[in-house]
C-alpha cells in the first residue's frame, strides 16, 4: 500500500502505533498520562479526518471501529484492571489491524535505515580493530 495522501491518516497511524507501545511497556503514570493525550488526539484526528472526507467518497478506516476501540482504551488509562486490560490489548490489536497499512511502508523504510546503520557501524568497528591490530602473516 501507499503512503496515505492526506496527512492527518499518517498522524492517526502513527499515533496507534505510539499508545500501542505505551500499552505494552508496563504500568508507567508518566506513560499511562502521555497515552491519554495521545488517546484524546486520536479521537479529534478521527473526527477530523472523517468531517474532511468528500461527500460520496468511501471511508478510508472504519471510524466506528476506531471510537470503540479508543473508548476501551481510555477506560483502561482510567481506571486499569486486568480485565480492562485485556481489552485494551484487543482494542489495540484491532487497532493495528485497521492502521498496519498506513504504517508499513515508513516502517520498512525505517529497517532498512537501521539496518544499514548497523552494517556502516560494524564496518568501521571492524575496521579500527585491524587498524590497531593487524594481522600478522602465519610462519608454520
Amino acid at each position: 500500500m501507499t503512503e496515505p495522501a492526506d496527512p492527518s491518516l499518517r498522524a492517526l497511524a502513527e499515533l496507534v502505533a505510539r499508545v500501542t507501545q505505551t500499552l505494552r511497556s508496563g504500568d508507567n503514570p508518566a506513560a499511562r498520562e502521555q497515552a491519554a493525550a495521545d488517546v484524546e488526539q486520536l479521537r479529534e484526528l478521527a473526527a477530523s479526518a472523517e468531517r474532511q472526507r468528500a461527500p460520496g467518497a468511501p471511508p478510508v478506516f472504519d471510524v466506528t471501529r476506531l471510537t470503540t476501540a479508543l473508548a476501551v482504551f481510555a477506560d483502561w488509562l482510567r481506571a486499569p484492571t486486568p480485565e480492562r486490560e485485556v481489552q485494551a490489548q484487543q482494542a489495540m490489536a484491532d487497532l493495528q489491524l485497521l492502521f498496519g497499512p498506513l504504517l508499513a511502508p515508513a516502517a520498512a523504510r525505517d529497517e532498512a535505515a537501521q539496518r544499514d546503520q548497523y552494517r556502516q557501524n560494524a564496518r568501521a568497528a571492524i575496521d579500527d580493530y585491524f587498524r590497531d591490530n593487524p594481522i600478522k602473516p602465519f610462519k608454520p
